[in-house]
């Protein structure tokens, strides 16, 4: 196995499975994604040893973006608990993590707390995993998002996929080929 995936933005099969598809079954990915899960399902998962007997050589983790009803600091604690632990377990794969998406067409309240903390992660990520930001990819200049990226605005189109899994591609594909 090349790589397991943790990944709340695969859980939505209708476009995901196109990308999934095109880009990560090639390299021989598992993704072990949940409907709507939340940090602490996640941790739950880790400490029942989800990832027992598998020697992943990248680990990708999108979690967060359920989480609605947490603040910056209980947020940002959950993550560096997934962090660490995956890291305990598995200390020799690469380990990834994926910043929280905005959601809302505009600027808004959620997406300020999940900008506050994407500029957080990095810091406090830095010497267990590399962090890959998706804001960019799916977020216009003036701020808004484009319902070409997401339908709802919370939910993403195949385009959509396509743009924040580019940079996650990119980052696997040179963890897993270092020398190319």
């Amino acid at each position: 196995m090349q790589e397991a995936y943790n990944d709340d933005q695969f859980e939505d099969g209708r476009f995901a499975d196109l990308v999934y598809r095109e880009h990560f079954a090639p390299l021989h990915c598992l993704c072990f994604g949940a409907l709507g899960e939340r940090i602490s399902n996640l941790l739950w998962r880790l400490e029942g040893a989800v990832l027992e007997g598998l020697n992943p050589k990248v680990i990708v983790v999108s979690i967060g973006n359920a989480d609605f009803g947490m603040t910056k600091d209980e947020m940002l604690k959950g993550l560096k608990q997934v962090a660490d632990l995956i890291k305990r377990q598995k200390p020799t794969s690469k380990l990834f993590f994926m910043k929280l998406l905005p959601s809302g067409r505009r600027p808004n309240k959620r997406r300020e707390l999940v900008s506050s903390v994407n500029d957080a992660l990095e810091a406090m990520l830095h010497e267990v995993a590399d962090v890959i930001d998706l804001e960019p990819s799916i977020q216009g200049t003036n701020g808004n998002i484009d319902a070409h990226d997401m339908f709802d605005y919370v939910h993403l189109t195949q385009e959509g996929y396509r743009k924040i899994f580019d940079p996650v591609f990119i980052a696997v594909s040179a963890a897993l080929n270092p020398d190319q």
